[in-house]
């Protein structure tokens, strides 16, 4: 892991209203990821860890205040911008999977790389062989409702690092899995993400994941506190 900052966060301030008041989520954040590090966000239900990773990765803006990613200031691009921006240096993993039900493994991995215009002869070599690594390379032609819990999130996984990004959002990742899925899924992780060199930011409950983190922090008071 090296000193370059992958993340900077600025005096960040989050709100919404929620019926007739103004709920405020973050006040005056302000961090510094390093580049290769993981991360690991804790908090209670409600507490802010799905709005922390949507304004990282683009999809909510803030109020107030800079995120800055590999040297580009998301919050100054226009959303069609943050929006390509994530699709070429993110990927994102779901509680929920969110694959694409009418489309084949193979298809919800492709698509990602079509949406950069990747979806070469070696780029779909490449969908197989991380299958592969995946043990999922008797799935490629399955729909996503043939697959179990650990399956689908291996899936989710496959297409979060299929194009290549320098940053993986992880929400709740392994939240819908029984223990010992998890501890799979976490151990590919583990290896695709972390020994790979990229940074990673994960929100969870899981206190398997702590031991595995560099840095651990709980949001509460509107603010990010290290454990």
């Amino acid at each position: 892991m090296t000193t370059e900052a992958a993340i900077s966060l600025e005096q960040l301030n989050k709100s919404y209203r929620e019926s007739d008041q103004q709920h405020v989520v973050f006040r005056e954040l302000t961090l510094r990821v390093s580049r290769g590090e993981f991360i690991v966000l804790l908090g209670r239900s409600g507490s802010g860890k799905s709005t922390f990773l949507n304004l990282i990765s683009g999809i909510d803006p803030p109020d107030s205040g800079k995120i800055i990613i590999n040297g580009t200031d998301i919050t100054s691009l226009s959303e069609h911008d943050r929006t390509l921006f994530r699709r070429y240096h993110i990927g994102f993993v779901f509680q929920s999977y969110n694959l694409i039900p009418t489309l084949t493994v193979a298809e919800n991995l492709l698509l990602p790389l079509e949406l950069i215009r990747r979806a070469s002869r070696k780029d779909r070599d490449s969908v197989a062989e991380l299958l592969d690594r995946l043990k999922l390379s008797d799935r490629l032609d399955s729909y996503p409702d043939r697959l179990s819990g650990g399956e689908q999130q291996r899936v989710a996984i496959a297409r979060a690092l299929i194009h290549d990004p320098d940053l993986i959002l992880a929400d709740e990742p392994t939240g819908n899995l029984d223990l010992d899925t998890a501890e799979q899924v976490l151990e590919l992780l583990d290896i695709l993400v972390r020994k790979a060199g990229k940074t990673m930011i994960m929100a969870t409950h899981s206190q398997e994941v702590i031991g595995k983190a560099n840095r651990v922090f709980s949001i509460r008071n509107q603010s990010l506190h290290l454990e």
